[in-house]
């Protein structure tokens, strides 16, 4: 009996370790693959191959665009309320940016933070599904009339909104380094040579060394092909669940903890978080430091410059914003052992790249107009789609902004490339930010110009006094102004991405962030100036909107 268990141990002790081996076989073939970092794109963008979560991905943008029909439709908010809900969830949201890159940096990396934003946003948007009218009023789907926003106050519908404001400041940044930002292509040598590669049966010729650089076009062509997969399927989610809106946040909030497992398949092969300095830290390190050495006068310590090794050792400190030099003077030998980030002291470069920042700040305020009329686009624009004949889907209107902001954008690069590498690339930037808000005024222009048709048509009809009414007017009236959006963000939102990048090279990803901070300022500044208004309306007229 003991000779028959000792057998039976070998036994499984050769099948375990030739499992293991098995095990290890294939995790290191694995990594192996996936030891370019353009190739884990597949677990950030990889959900789109699964029919149903791509149809819920779609959903979830959808949803998301159209929280100003939720709550004038189902709860039956006037205009007032309803864009100052909206306008306040995505201007928050935009401006929450700066402190996530922040974060991102210094502490949790873009891995963490895409799952501590995706667990935030689908937990938001499971308790805006649970705040829909019906669960409060037994008279149907839709709000009485009066006392809604009292109602509103008592249903999880202000819980879901936070997390959907944090999630969503969370989600922008690392999914788009994740995703884009690893297929970014990389030059091949000037001196390869042709070669042919074999993909499936096709074959083609590329330079030798210059095999990556396919593969990332490839990828990157992929991912954009699993963008408009969302974009139909976002059609295919409205018509499906039309009037639902319980089932689209629910819907909404399962795609995301789809994207969410699958992601975590490929957490292994990420490799170790790297964290990296913020230009933003840096910039509030130099202030701190400068005003604990307000005392001191740089110009007579001019020896006693702080260096990093590897920086250059004959740059020196300009007389413009001169307070910040006091942050890179040593104030004794005891400050050559400071950790590098502390509070304390700064290099020569760093008080240099601060002052670039700083100097940011007047000149991005112009900007913040770009945010106020970029948010019109999903409170105004939607109602007035909302209040026609509905002959068009408001989803096809908002797909149609984006197809416009795209082609926009790229056309641009094509029709002034030659002519941009011949310019400076701040003065291109500033034609580029000029045209954009150029478009806005003629948006602005002919939305007023529908708005006063579709009043008309209203008065026509003997309906003017009806808030419910739909005007008998066609949406196609709404196109030019919805494509005068697109091509205004494609514009004005690309050029001052790319004013910061060229003016503080350093900064380049925090292009983005700045700029959607900047929107979002001027979105919150929009509540305010939709109230001054409303004053003026009571005050002038007798009544509110």
């Amino acid at each position: 009996m003991s000779e028959g268990k000792g057998r039976e141990h070998i036994s499984s002790y050769i099948k375990m370790r030739t499992w293991k081996r098995i095990f290890r076989g294939l995790l290191s073939r694995i990594r192996i693959w996936f030891r370019w970092p353009e190739q884990l794109v597949i677990f950030t963008f990889g959900i789109s191959p699964f029919p149903y979560s791509t149809i819920f991905l779609g959903l979830m943008i959808y949803v998301l665009n159209n929280l100003m029909t939720f709550l004038t439709d189902f709860w039956n908010l006037n205009l007032k309320e309803a864009a100052a809900i909206v306008n306040l969830q995505e201007g928050l949201r935009n401006m929450l940016q700066i402190c996530v890159a922040l974060c991102i940096d210094a502490y949790l990396g873009y891995r963490w933070m895409l799952i501590l934003s995706s667990v935030l946003y689908s937990a938001g948007l499971v308790l805006l599904a649970f705040s829909v009218p019906e669960y409060f009023f037994n008279n149907g789907k839709e709000c009485p009339l009066k006392d809604c926003f009292k109602t509103l106050r008592h249903t999880p519908f202000w819980e879901g909104l936070a997390l959907l404001i944090v999630g969503g400041a969370s989600q922008v940044i690392p999914l788009y380094s994740l995703s884009f930002e690893q297929t970014k292509v990389v030059k091949a040598p000037k001196d390869s040579g042709p070669t042919r590669v074999k993909v499936a049966c096709c074959r083609f010729v590329v330079k030798l060394g210059g095999w990556r650089q396919f593969l990332q076009k490839v990828i990157r062509w992929l991912c954009r092909g699993f963008l408009i997969m969302g974009i139909i399927t976002s059609v295919y989610g409205f018509l499906s669940f039309k009037n639902n809106w319980h089932q689209r946040y629910l819907a909404s909030a399962i795609a995301i903890v789809i994207g969410l497992l699958w992601f975590l398949c490929g957490f292994p092969f990420y490799g170790r978080r790297r964290l990296q300095p913020s230009p933003l830290l840096t910039m509030m390190r130099t202030v701190i430091a400068a005003l604990q050495k307000r005392h001191l006068n740089y110009q007579e310590h001019l020896g006693q410059l702080h260096r990093h090794d590897g920086e250059d050792q004959n740059q020196l400190l300009t007389d413009h914003l001169e307070m910040l030099n006091n942050a890179a003077v040593k104030e004794s030998l005891a400050d050559d052992n400071l950790p590098t980030g502390n509070w304390r002291l700064c290099s020569v470069k760093e008080v240099e790249q601060s002052k670039l920042l700083l100097d940011l700040i007047p000149m991005s305020a112009t900007f913040i107009v770009y945010g106020m009329v970029k948010s019109l686009g999903n409170t105004f624009f939607l109602e007035q789609a909302d209040s026609t004949s509905g002959d068009i889907p408001i989803i096809v209107l908002q797909v149609i902004k984006g197809v416009t902001r795209n082609a926009v954008k790229g056309g641009y690069k094509v029709v002034f490339a030659k002519r941009i590498q011949r310019m400076q690339r701040q003065y291109s930037d500033g034609v580029k930010i000029g045209i954009g808000m150029l478009t806005s005024i003629i948006c602005c222009a002919v939305a007023s110009s529908v708005e006063s048709k579709r009043l008309e048509a209203l008065r026509e009809s003997g309906l003017l006094n009806d808030p419910k009414a739909r005007a008998p007017i066609s949406a196609a009236w709404l196109l030019l102004q919805f494509c005068s959006l697109g091509a205004m963000e494609g514009l004005a939102g690309s050029g001052i991405a790319d004013f910061f990048g060229h003016y503080v090279p350093d900064s380049r990803r925090y292009g983005p962030v700045f700029t959607d901070t900047l929107a979002g300022f001027g979105i919150l500044l929009n509540i305010g100036f939709i109230a001054m208004i409303d004053y003026y309306s009571r005050f002038r007229y007798k009544e509110s909107w």
